[in-house]
């Protein structure tokens, strides 16, 4: 395991297969609401603490999860005390969260550009996409996605426009055989048309 404190409040920690194993987890099933997660996690914390002298015992903390080449994977440890959760436009975090792909498909074309708008103006700098074919318009966006149930989604006032759509094969399938409407920065380029 290696561990690097990038700031005061802020970790990286690189986990090998061999450190993925000893600790009794997978990459794609990090859940913080599970007890043998929650374990590791403070196991991974104590030995940064002695190691590092990143202390994040008495706040709470944000996970970001990302899956490394070699089979491992790589856990950004954000201190969050009671504030607000960097990145995510002002919103709180109930439970861990990893990157994810999330398509949203609109009935008409006016709510996907109030989406782009609304997102603008929360200066969203993740990856966007946008679609069209003969059943609607569709957006892509990269989001942290909670990993228990009941997390808070940072985007889900893009519900109240659209449905999300499930699946990772549904982002696949969107970027296979609809149209492109801009196949990179959408959020850039269709938000300013609201």
């Amino acid at each position: 395991m290696d561990l690097i404190r990038i700031s005061d409040s802020k970790l990286k920690v690189m986990l090998s297969v061999d450190d993925m194993a000893h600790y009794g987890i997978t990459c794609e099933a990090i859940n913080y609401e599970n007890t043998e997660t929650r374990r590791a996690i403070w196991e991974i914390l104590d030995e940064a603490k002695q190691k590092t002298g990143f202390d994040a015992a008495s706040d709470r903390i944000f996970i970001q999860v990302y899956p490394s080449r070699d089979g491992g994977c790589e856990l950004y440890i954000t201190k969050i005390g009671g504030g607000e959760v960097p990145g995510i436009g002002g919103g709180t975090a109930l439970s861990p969260m990893r990157m994810g792909r999330c398509a949203y498909r609109f009935c008409r074309l006016e709510d996907l550009l109030t989406v782009c708008a609304i997102l603008r103006h929360r200066r969203y700098d993740g990856e966007s996409a946008a679609y069209a074919d003969g059943s609607g318009y569709y957006l892509i966006v990269s989001e942290q996605i909670p990993s228990g149930k009941g997390g808070l989604r940072p985007y889900g006032f893009i519900e109240e426009y659209g449905e999300r759509l499930q699946g990772q094969a549904r982002v696949a399938y969107i970027e296979e055989y609809a149209d492109p409407l801009s196949r990179a920065g959408a959020v850039e380029q269709l938000g300013p048309l609201r």
